[in-house]
């Protein structure tokens, strides 16, 4: 069921949160509160906005805002998201370039995009699981939303933020979504959405899908003993934002636009080619695949599928660390040995090409490069379906 979620300004919140009462569950008495609260934001289920106040409440100057270090939201500048040509998505890359912004417990990333000021707005941001040398690791989203004088005017719960499996053409991550309604007086809405992290939640861990242990309970089978994957929380990641919008002031909506802080990348880029290496590595996997399952040896191809999930993970994990550097400041990647195998050699090819991409500040070509490797794993994915 999807109910109305009120937003109250933040001066009369405190009272509100503080004592417990949002916290209680109940339709009747989310019904009972519908009539004194706004803005409105729609999420699923009957639980508020959990709003407490990490943030000071000032009014933010309009001032540039790229890679630079924040006191507070006093200062901050809420730029545009510039989605591709006829989309609705936009990828944005979090790294050591992204703007910090103070708080009590230390320094956070942050990404602050506008919001449409009229219509009704679904919002979906997705945080995807990348590789950080050899462990996994996704940025965990907090997300706020300021009104016009940069006072939080509401926070998505917890609630809203959940683990979402990894698919044929989704790959693993976290996903928050909520609907924000600004048919509603103009000094009441929501303008500006604040997506950061924080020092507990960074000190989290998101626990991931087992492959074998999945596979085991889709066939009807004892799954074997081995423990679930975790991907701990940090400070870089790689973000899809997506918003759709409708309602009765849709006409009016401006295109939602990315902070000069976090490059979004949004080029309309063309179907990437598929060269004769990744025939060659799509080609391995496939077969390494299908021998094992036609063979009865399904931890083998469950070995195979791992492995080249790996290779996925450390070559966007290479992307994002390197993204938005210098040719100068450029890591190059290490090269593999002789105990790497197959896989070494495949991710060193994966990383170099970036490198390459990146040093001639052919950034959408280096992304490409990443969906190209991703498009292959989508594929041996599939063959587990069959």
């Amino acid at each position: 069921m999807t109910v109305l979620v009120p937003l109250k300004r933040m001066s009369a919140l405190t009272t509100l949160f503080t004592t417990g009462k949002a916290g209680r569950s109940g339709a009747r008495r989310c019904y009972k509160r519908l009539w004194m609260l706004a803005p409105f934001v729609f999420l699923t289920g009957c639980s508020y906005l959990d709003i407490h106040d990490t943030f000071q409440e000032e009014t933010p100057e309009q001032v540039e805002s790229e890679g630079k270090l924040y006191d507070s939201i006093k200062g901050i500048k809420c730029q545009s998201l510039k989605f591709p040509e006829g989309k609705s998505r936009a990828r944005v890359v979090v790294n050591e370039f992204t703007s910090r912004l103070k708080q009590p417990s230390g320094e956070t990333p942050f990404l602050a995009f506008k919001l449409p000021e009229t219509g009704v707005h679904k919002v979906i941001i997705d945080s995807y699981v990348i590789k950080e040398g050899d462990q996994e690791a996704l940025f965990y989203p907090e997300i706020v939303l300021l009104d016009k004088k940069g006072s939080i005017v509401g926070r998505v719960p917890k609630s809203q933020v959940k683990y979402r499996k990894p698919g044929f053409t989704t790959p693993e991550g976290i996903e928050a979504q909520f609907v924000v309604d600004n048919r509603i007086p103009s000094a009441e809405r929501a303008t500006c959405m604040l997506i950061y992290t924080t020092d507990a939640l960074r000190q989290g861990k998101t626990t991931l899908i087992n492959e074998q242990v999945a596979f085991a309970k889709a066939r009807g089978v004892v799954p074997p003993p081995v423990p679930d994957p975790v991907a701990l929380h940090g400070i870089q990641g790689h973000l899809g934002i997506t918003m759709k919008s409708s309602g009765a002031f849709t006409s009016e909506v401006v295109p939602l636009p990315v902070a000069t802080s976090m490059t979004a990348l949004t080029a309309d880029l063309p179907p990437a080619v598929e060269d004769s290496f990744s025939k060659e590595v799509k080609q391995h996997y496939v077969d390494a695949v299908n021998k094992s399952l036609k063979s009865g040896s399904i931890s083998h191809a469950l070995d195979a599928r791992s492995e080249l999930r790996n290779i996925v993970r450390a070559t966007e994990g290479y992307f994002v660390s390197q993204y938005g550097k210098s040719a100068e400041q450029l890591s190059a990647p290490k090269a593999p040995d002789n105990k790497a195998g197959y896989a070494g050699k495949v991710l060193y090819h994966y990383q170099m090409q970036i490198a390459d991409h990146l040093k001639s500040g052919q950034g959408a070509a280096a992304l490409q490069t990443v969906d190209q490797v991703k498009s292959i794993q989508e594929e041996v994915d599939q063959l587990f379906n069959k």
